[in-house]
């Protein structure tokens, strides 16, 4: 028997109170305050996606880097390989044995950058790949100017050697230029990591059929632990992190458990520029299940009810106009 999907902003809103949550099911409210919150999270949505699309517009220009210096050396080599320099076969080997290793290396730095999160090491191995590339074309491209042969056929191949220089040598500054552009936009959003998922409807909803949940994180980061999920509060800043953001955290920590078949070590909880890391433990994920279960149990009974006597709560209830139970 299928069983209806609960979001985990549901889970969130059953944390804050049960009778809130059950009157969300039905009745849709406004407030400036929910207005502010869905702007702000726009607004990091359209930087994140930001973050994302530079992130793949950089692999591209680094392997357009990296094809385009392996062709500058390998059409120069070709031109020394194929002509007559019988008073320069010893530099002829010298420029043959420097730049070839140089240009393999750089493809080996271009493939770690593949496996490894955002962060100063990534930055390291694609300054080595590029300072690699480049002095491999150098190498390559002087070995005919250095030699000095004077031969039509030489200068024709020196010609595309130097072509596809000028192809590597704009891709090396293009990716360099959107390296900055992606350092500063994580600054701007405090974020560490690499962005894998965005929250908003350019990607799927998450759902595990096993545990009946689904949701969408504000985002998610690789990391060498696993795919973490984030949530960003707006708002007021918190002493510390509420119980029904830590139960909405858990659910996407479980829904990334059973999708990926992998257990999250944890979640991030983001309240401006604070962050809290949600470990993810077994206890967490016993009490997450146990409040699903509660709300399947009034799904079925369909009643609701408060479940505190605290005024402020109730104070701060966006649904505290329509609620029977309300204390003020």
């Amino acid at each position: 028997m299928a069983v209806d999907h609960i979001s985990a902003s549901e889970i969130e809103r059953y944390g804050y109170c049960p009778l809130s949550w059950w009157l969300s099911r039905t009745e849709r409210v406004d407030s400036e305050e929910l207005r502010q919150g869905s702007r702000r999270h726009a607004e990091i949505s359209e930087g994140l996606h930001e973050i994302v699309l530079i992130r793949t517009m950089m692999g591209r220009w680094g392997t357009v880097s990296v094809l385009a210096s392996s062709m500058a050396t390998a059409v120069a080599l070709i031109g020394l390989t194929l002509l007559p320099i019988s008073n320069a076969e010893a530099w002829s080997k010298v420029f043959t044995l420097f730049s070839i290793p140089w240009v393999l290396v750089a493809i080996y730095l271009f493939y770690r950058t593949a496996s490894i999160k955002e962060g100063g090491r990534l930055a390291r191995y694609e300054r080595g790949a590029m300072a690699s590339a480049i002095l491999a074309i150098i190498l390559a491209t002087n070995s005919v100017t250095v030699l000095g042969v004077d031969v039509e056929l030489a200068m024709i191949y020196e010609a595309i050697a130097l072509a596809w220089l000028l192809v590597a040598s704009v891709a090396v500054a293009l990716h360099m230029g959107l390296q900055d552009r992606l350092k500063d936009r994580k600054t701007g959003l405090a974020i560490d990591g690499q962005v894998s998922y965005v929250g908003d409807e350019v990607y799927p909803v998450l759902r595990s059929e096993r545990y009946g949940l689904s949701g969408r994180p504000d985002y998610i980061i690789r990391t060498d632990e696993g795919n973490v999920p984030v949530e960003v509060k707006t708002g007021r800043v918190p002493q510390g992190p509420h119980f029904s953001h830590i139960l909405q955290v858990a659910a996407y920590c479980l829904i990334l458990s059973d999708m990926e078949g992998s257990r999250p070590t944890h979640g991030i909880l983001r309240y401006g520029d604070v962050e809290h890391e949600i470990e993810f433990d077994t206890d967490l994920e016993e009490l997450l299940l146990s409040k699903v279960s509660e709300m399947r149990g009034i799904v079925r009974s369909g009643e609701a009810h408060r479940n505190h006597e605290r005024e402020g709560k109730c104070r701060s209830c966006s649904r505290r106009s329509i609620c029977p139970e309300r204390l003020v």
